[in-house]
């Protein structure tokens, strides 16, 4: 006679020798392929220049939109560095580079440079239009844009030169020209494009 259970079959699991033995298949795994996902020198550098771009490009277009000054401010710090962005928020003609004027902004905010990214030339030679040929080619590192996205004073130009801490062959530049125009370079080959 049957009396309605049927028998279960053991239930196994896994021992300790063998949850071991993936693991260290695992780990053997990510040795040797980990350092194939990791970003190039070349690419971390290119990285932070197109961020770079971007946010002084988007400081140029707040002052515009807003019909505000804007001070972009660079923050070179040894090997590592970082920028700020900053709006006269209530358009009085200065900037006190407040917290409450960094977040008005709304999009760049005080930005770290990447990791192994720091200001710099590098092996680059300076830009053929960059006379001053330093990391930061603005006053005390700030640029300023007026209400109408043209750089103040008026005409005012520079660069800003970004190296790989590990491969100084490495090197982005954002060049600021004096009608506020951005355009990013990057050093290959021993010329910029």
């Amino acid at each position: 006679m049957h009396n309605g259970h049927t028998p279960r079959p053991a239930a196994r699991g896994f021992t300790m020798i063998e949850v071991l033995v993936v693991v260290a298949m695992l780990a053997a795994m990510m040795a040797i392929m980990g350092p194939r996902f990791r970003i190039s020198d070349s690419i971390d550098v290119q990285l932070s220049g197109m961020q770079l771009a971007q946010d002084v490009e988007l400081s140029r277009t707040r002052a515009l939109a807003t019909k505000s000054d804007v001070r972009f401010v660079v923050e070179v710090l040894g090997d590592s560095g970082a920028y700020t962005a900053y709006l006269d928020v209530d358009r009085d003609g200065t900037i006190a580079e407040t917290h409450d004027e960094s977040v008005a902004l709304r999009g760049v905010g005080r930005r770290p440079l990447r990791p192994r990214v720091r200001f710099g030339l590098g092996n680059a030679s300076p830009l053929p239009n960059d006379p001053a040929g330093q990391p930061v080619g603005f006053a005390d590192g700030r640029l300023l844009f007026n209400s109408r996205g043209l750089t103040e004073p008026l005409g005012t130009a520079g660069v800003i030169y970004l190296e790989s801490t590990v491969n100084p062959d490495r090197v982005s530049a954002v060049a600021i020209s004096g009608s506020g125009g951005v355009r990013l370079w990057h050093w290959r080959d021993g010329e910029w494009r």
